[in-house]
């Protein structure tokens, strides 16, 4: 699977995949090109619940790297995609492209897990 790397966009996303960042125009941009399902974490660096759940996410990217993609949204430097979703406070959230929410509020890495395995309907 081959990623399209742009250093010139001023609102670019960043994508936790296998412990490295890529870069995309735009958060559609990504969505269209992912060819797994994409879990979006929208958080901010001063949001308490947010920074809990980075090495849970870390840990969810990694055991499930071969059926979705992990992607953190930060809050601050993209108000407008924070908008667009109507993402109005910053508990923990967590969406599974296309949408459906997740997750409100912390879980464990295996209840994440679990959660976005039934939203799959995909067992490993």
């Amino acid at each position: 699977m081959s990623k399209s790397h742009h250093n010139n966009s001023s609102s670019r996303v960043f994508a936790l995949v296998e412990a490295k960042k890529q870069t995309y125009n735009s958060f559609d941009d990504l969505l269209a090109k992912s060819e797994k399902p994409v879990l979006v974490d929208f958080y901010a660096t001063w949001c308490g619940p947010c920074q809990f759940m980075v090495p849970i996410l870390n840990e969810v990217s990694i055991r499930l790297n071969d059926t979705i993609q992990v992607v953190k949204i930060d809050t601050e430097k993209y108000p407008s995609i924070a908008d667009k979703y109507n993402i109005e406070a910053l508990l923990p959230l967590s969406y599974l492209k296309m949408g459906s929410l997740l997750s409100e509020g912390a879980l464990t890495a295996d209840q994440l897990i679990q959660r976005i395995e039934d939203s799959l309907k995909v067992k490993q």
